[in-house]
């Protein structure tokens, strides 16, 4: 049985490193709406809960990509371990941190979320986006917590499963996607979580997320972003009368804490 499950582990990790081989080694075109970056909005949401001032903390980057994140964490001080199932994703955040010089304060290499190359309790914070739905979440997670300090914080922020429509899009756009990706349902995910002491969720683009919606018109496409700001602050208004409806947003950000 043990080694069934190793050699699933491995074919997950050799197609989730094709994919995104292929990906990152040309110009991406991704869907339309992806243009109108909608997920940045999130990300400065989740810097926010970061904190600016980030000096000496030793921090953990789940599946850097092209390394939008490592040099944004980098340059508030931090000491940045970031890694990729993708060899062309590391060598290229490795590309844009030199020339950032920004590469001195960051070690980037090739691993899997689910068997980590560091020791116990390594890390103050750690941070990911859009990666563990690429995962086999319970023995990531075993990981995140081993490495982890106690009373470490991780934040991820990761699309969910609830939203009919959007699982509709999924449905008719599988190219986007990876064969063994599946978007997070928070019940059961929430459960996976033995050994850490706090979890919260802050659920993001529920109304908001129909903004992307202009970019499928002509001419509209640049108020695209300027409209999911604005249906943002009424999606917070909502979720916080209502806040189960969250359960029906595209994304939402993690925090855990050991």
């Amino acid at each position: 049985m043990l080694e069934e499950k190793q050699a699933d582990l491995a074919e997950r990790h050799r197609t989730e490193a094709l994919f995104h081989d292929r990906k990152w080694a040309v110009r991406y075109s991704g869907p339309r709406h992806y243009g109108a970056h909608p997920t940045y909005p999130i990300f400065q949401r989740m810097m926010a809960l970061l904190g600016e001032d980030l000096a000496g903390k030793r921090i953990l980057e789940y599946g850097c990509g092209l390394g939008w994140i490592t040099k944004e964490i980098a340059r508030r001080g931090a000491q940045v371990f970031a890694f990729d199932i993708s060899a062309e994703a590391v060598a290229k955040t490795r590309k844009s941190l030199e020339a950032a010089n920004l590469l001195d304060r960051c070690t980037v290499e090739v691993m899997g979320g689910e068997d980590l190359h560091y020791p116990d309790d390594s890390f103050d914070l750690v941070v990911g986006f859009a990666i563990l739905h690429h995962l086999d979440q319970e023995r990531a997670l075993t990981e995140l917590r081993r490495v982890l300090k106690p009373g470490g914080r991780a934040l991820f922020a990761e699309p969910l499963a609830s939203n009919p429509v959007i699982n509709l899009y999924r449905r008719l756009t599988p190219q986007y996607r990876t064969p063994d990706e599946a978007p997070l349902d928070l019940d059961v995910f929430s459960k996976q979580l033995r050994g850490f002491r706090r979890f919260e969720h802050h659920d993001q683009l529920l109304l908001a997320s129909a903004a992307m919606a202009l970019c499928y018109l002509p001419g509209l496409a640049g108020l695209a972003p300027p409209t999911q700001r604005w249906l943002m602050r009424v999606d917070d208004a909502i979720m916080r009368v209502a806040p189960r409806v969250g359960r029906w947003a595209w994304y939402s950000i993690l925090v855990l804490q050991k």
